[in-house]
């Protein structure tokens, strides 16, 4: 996962790590809400893998870092925190 986005910073704008209190699991993957572009940007792992403009992109995205596709539950809150609204909120 490290090479997608190992030599790549956050672009100014870019969400920053949640704060989590001690002892509080992160997801592994937060989709966060609308950016003033229209996408929504993307960590997995606390790595910034882009800005997702629909589903398929956040899909390609945890793809190319190593998740199965086909056994991803999009609704799933153990992997995926939506913030700013669920899988249909893209526009």
């Amino acid at each position: 996962m490290g090479a997608l986005t190992k030599d790549i910073e956050a672009p100014a704008g870019a969400p920053a790590l949640g704060s989590r209190q001690a002892g509080e699991v992160e997801c592994r993957v937060i989709v966060y809400p609308l950016s003033p572009t229209g996408g929504r940007w993307v960590r997995f792992d606390g790595e910034i893998l882009g800005v997702a403009y629909h589903l398929r992109d956040l899909v390609g995205f945890l793809r190319r870092a190593g998740l199965d596709p086909d056994s991803i539950n999009l609704t799933d809150p153990q992997l995926i925190e939506w913030r700013g609204g669920g899988p249909a909120v893209w526009k």
